[in-house]
């Protein structure tokens, strides 16, 4: 019988910051996701929304004060400090700047080792023998093992950080926007590279980008964050391809196209989303939404499946009238 449970499941996760003037910053609200086994799991939306609060709460290395991460059917944020050393071994990060994630004193090959050494990964042979295995699969030559991280360019940096990250053979890899830092003509080499790595590790991987255009070659599923909430959830390609939400449509509207000419067919997004300290009533991208009714100011939409594996938080979900310009 085949298992259907999920990888990672985090359940209504909360997560406010207090500011120095006695005010709350609402990061994360209320969200909840799961990933399944060889799964890629995109989460996209506008900087400021929350993504990497998210990410950083699986990765245990934020506790989230309401709800649970579970991963393997154990919940992260319940783990003392020796049992959750263990299970990190599972779960490993690739961060948005190379440059501040690699240790500049470190060769490269230190660095990926560093992981081998804390969890007494096989014997010191073996543990060089894994760092230039897995610094050839992501791209590296032997001879740029000895190399620091100021020695190689962005993109082999990048390379570097996945290496460190695949040192454990991890199960579920958190990518916080892994290619926003690189040159454009190297972002589509790394996405691919991790294509590759996903496929044959057999990896579960957790994309966060503010691009909704990068992730479209590289998940299975696609959930889209505004202002600490998931609204929209499903089938990448299904989403893409008919987005039920309009902040969902509004993101895709704003992404360039090859033929500037081209007509768009909705407007794209306006304005700049509201302060996470001071949400909207009702449905926080009201202020910003072609189509918000007066329903859209005083209740907040639920996220509910609309049809079959897709969620969608909107109280018109699906409709496409989106160049109305009401506002309420």
């Amino acid at each position: 019988m085949t298992d259907t449970s999920p990888l990672l499941a985090a359940e209504n996760l909360v997560r406010h910051f207090p500011t120095g003037k006695g005010q709350i910053v609402h990061a994360v609200n209320d969200v909840s996701l799961s990933i399944a086994p060889g799964e890629t799991l995109a989460l996209v939306g506008e900087s400021g929304c929350g993504k990497s609060t998210l990410g950083r709460m699986i990765m245990a290395l934020d506790r989230p004060d309401k709800g649970s991460v579970r991963l393997l059917g154990k919940d992260l944020a319940r783990m003392g400090r020796r049992e959750l050393h263990s299970a990190r071994r599972s779960v490993q990060m690739i961060f948005q700047d190379p440059s501040a994630s690699l240790d500049p004193r470190w060769s490269a090959e230190a660095i990926v080792r560093e992981p081998l050494d804390n969890y007494r990964i096989g014997t010191p042979a073996e543990r060089r023998d894994r760092v230039l295995y897995l610094l050839e699969k992501v791209g590296l030559r032997p001879d740029q093992a000895k190399r620091f991280p100021h020695e190689l360019s962005g993109g082999q940096r990048q390379r570097l950080g996945i290496a460190r990250a695949l040192a454990t053979r991890p199960r579920l890899i958190v990518a916080d926007e892994p290619v926003s830092a690189l040159d454009v003509s190297i972002r589509a080499q790394v996405i691919n590279l991790l294509c590759d790595l996903r496929d044959e590790m057999e990896l579960s991987l957790l994309f966060i980008s503010h691009d909704i255009g990068v992730v479209s070659h590289i998940s299975d599923r696609i959930a889209v964050m505004y202002l600490g909430r998931i609204v929209e959830e499903g089938e990448t390609a299904t989403v893409l391809n008919a987005p039920q939400h309009p902040y969902t449509a509004g993101l895709l509207e704003s992404v360039p196209r090859p033929r500037p000419s081209q007509r768009r067919q909705r407007a794209p997004l306006e304005g700049d989303p509201p302060s996470p300290i001071t949400l909207p009533s009702g449905c926080a991208f009201r202020p910003r939404c072609p189509i918000a009714v007066d329903l859209c100011s005083h209740s907040v939409p639920p996220l509910a499946a609309t049809v079959p594996g897709r969620r969608t938080a909107c109280h018109r979900a699906g409709e496409t009238t989106l160049q109305e310009t009401s506002h309420v």
